[in-house]
C-alpha cells in the first residue's frame, strides 16, 4: 500500500513540478520526453512566483482528498525540497501558501518603480510642495503701478484645472493680459474698451432704477468709464456673468459713412443668456449716455452721421451671433476670453454689417478655445515664479520647511 501511494502521488507531481523547468535551467522528465502542453506552460521566475504556488496549493488539496493524508504529507516535502534546490538564493521573491492558508509570519513586499516613475513622483512632490508654500502668495498684474491692475492670489488659479470655472479674478486678468500682449500700432487696438466683469451687473442696477434721483444715480455710475467717450470708440466689449455662465456682448459703432447706428452683438457658447434681456439693458444704457452727453458733444466729434445721431435710441441695432459651442459645462468663460482675443485680433478699424460674416460656428475649433484653460495657467505661475515673488515667498514660507496641509 505504501509503495503503490508512493508511486502515484510521484506520478501526480511530475507533471506539476515541471514548471520549474525555467528556475532551475533543468528539464523534469516524464517517461523521457516533456510534452507540448508543458512546454506551453513555461513562464519566467518572476510569473511562476505570483502563481505557481497557489496552483500546487490547489494541487495538493485535490489530492490529498482522494489519496488521504499521508500522500498529502509526502507531497508537500517534496514540494518543498524542489523549491528549495530552485531558489536557494532568490527566498525572499514569492511566498508558499500552506494547505491550510496560512502565512508566514514575516513577510516582504518588493516594489518595482523604474526610473521614469521615479522622476515623475519626485516632480509631482516638489510641485505640491511650492503650491502648499504659495498658497498665501500675492501678484499684482501687470503692476502696482496700473490703475487697472489686477491682484491674484495663488489660490486663484486653482480655477484652471480641468473642469474648473473660472472666476472674475482669472477673466479680469486675462483681460488686462490681452490689452498688455497688444500691440500699440494696431488702431483698432487702441480704438476698443473693455469693461471688467463686474460692470454690467452695476449696470443692471442703473439701468433699472427707479428713484427720483435717476438721473444722478447715473453720474455716479459713470465713474465705471470716467474720461472716455463711449461713443467715439470703434468698439466696447463687455463680459456678462448670469445664472453661473459666461457670455459676451460687443457693441460697435460705424463710420459715419456706413448710415448706421451702433450694433450691439452678443456671442454665448452655450445659448443660455436671453439676448432680447440683455439688448435691452445695453440700449437703455447707451440711451442713458446718450441723453448725459447731448449736452456736452457736438455730433462732428463723434464717427455717426448727425442724422443718425439726433435719433440714436431708435437707430441701435441688435444681433445675436452664431457662434462655436462648447463642448461641456464648465469652459464658458475660456470662450468668452478665446471670443475677446479672436475678434480683437481679427477686427476692422470699424465694423461694418458685410463684417459680421467674420463670425460663424465655423470661426474657430472649439478646442482652441478650450485650450486657453492651460495656457492662462502656465502664464500665471510663471509670474508667480518671477524672482521677486519667489523671494518674498522664500522669506514668508521657506521652501525647505514646508509641509503639505488638507486645507484648500
Amino acid at each position: 500500500m505504501e509503495e503503490s501511494t508512493y508511486c502515484g502521488t510521484t506520478d501526480a507531481f511530475d507533471k506539476e513540478l515541471s514548471v520549474l523547468n525555467h528556475c532551475d535551467s533543468r528539464k523534469m522528465t516524464n517517461k523521457g520526453k516533456l510534452s507540448q502542453r508543458e512546454r506551453r506552460k513555461g513562464r519566467s521566475s518572476r510569473q511562476w512566483s505570483s502563481q505557481c504556488p497557489s496552483n500546487i496549493s490547489k494541487h495538493v488539496f485535490s489530492n490529498s482528498d482522494k489519496k488521504g493524508r499521508a500522500s498529502s504529507t509526502y507531497s508537500l516535502r517534496q514540494i518543498g525540497e524542489n523549491l528549495s534546490s530552485c531558489f536557494t538564493d532568490k527566498k525572499d521573491a514569492f511566498q508558499v501558501v500552506h494547505p491550510n492558508r496560512s502565512r508566514p509570519k514575516k513577510e516582504q513586499t518588493i516594489v518595482l518603480i523604474d526610473e521614469d516613475e521615479s522622476q515623475i513622483l519626485e516632480m509631482t512632490e516638489q510641485e505640491d510642495k511650492l503650491a502648499e508654500s504659495m498658497k498665501g502668495a500675492k501678484i499684482t498684474y501687470p503692476s502696482r503701478d496700473d490703475p487697472e491692475s489686477i491682484e491674484i492670489c495663488y489660490a486663484d488659479v486653482d480655477c484652471l484645472a480641468p473642469e474648473g470655472f473660472l472666476t472674475s479674478t482669472i477673466m479680469n486678468f486675462y483681460i488686462r493680459y490681452i490689452q498688455q500682449q497688444a500691440s500699440p500700432t494696431n488702431r483698432a487696438i487702441c480704438d476698443y474698451h473693455v469693461f471688467n466683469t463686474y460692470f454690467y451687473k452695476k449696470l443692471t442696477e442703473a439701468v433699472s432704477y427707479k428713484g427720483n434721483d435717476k438721473e444722478n444715480f447715473f453720474v455716479k455710475f459713470r465713474r465705471w468709464w470716467k474720461g472716455v467717450n463711449i461713443f467715439q470708440k470703434a468698439y466696447v466689449l463687455i463680459p456678462i456673468h448670469e445664472d453661473l455662465h459666461w457670455s459676451l456682448v460687443i457693441i460697435c459703432i460705424p463710420n459715419k459713412e456706413d448710415e448706421s447706428g451702433p450694433i450691439i452683438l452678443h456671442l454665448d457658447s452655450l445659448r443660455l443668456h436671453s439676448s432680447q434681456s440683455i439688448f435691452q439693458n445695453i440700449k437703455c444704457f447707451l440711451k442713458e449716455e446718450w441723453n448725459y452727453l447731448g449736452q456736452e458733444v457736438t455730433p462732428s466729434d463723434l464717427p455717426i452721421a448727425d442724422h443718425i445721431w439726433k435719433q440714436l435710441p431708435r437707430r441701435i441695432n441688435e444681433n445675436a451671433i452664431a457662434v462655436p459651442q462648447q463642448k461641456n459645462d464648465s469652459d464658458c468663460g475660456l470662450f468668452v476670453l478665446f471670443f475677446m482675443e479672436r475678434f480683437i485680433e481679427g477686427a476692422p478699424e470699424r465694423l461694418k454689417k458685410k463684417d459680421l460674416a467674420m463670425f460663424g460656428k465655423q470661426w474657430f475649433k472649439p478646442e482652441e478655445a478650450s485650450g486657453l484653460r492651460a495656457k492662462i495657467r502656465k502664464i500665471l505661475v510663471n509670474e508667480f515664479h518671477k524672482p521677486c515673488v519667489v523671494d518674498h515667498i522664500s522669506e514668508s514660507f521657506p521652501l525647505s520647511t514646508s509641509e503639505g496641509n488638507d486645507s484648500d
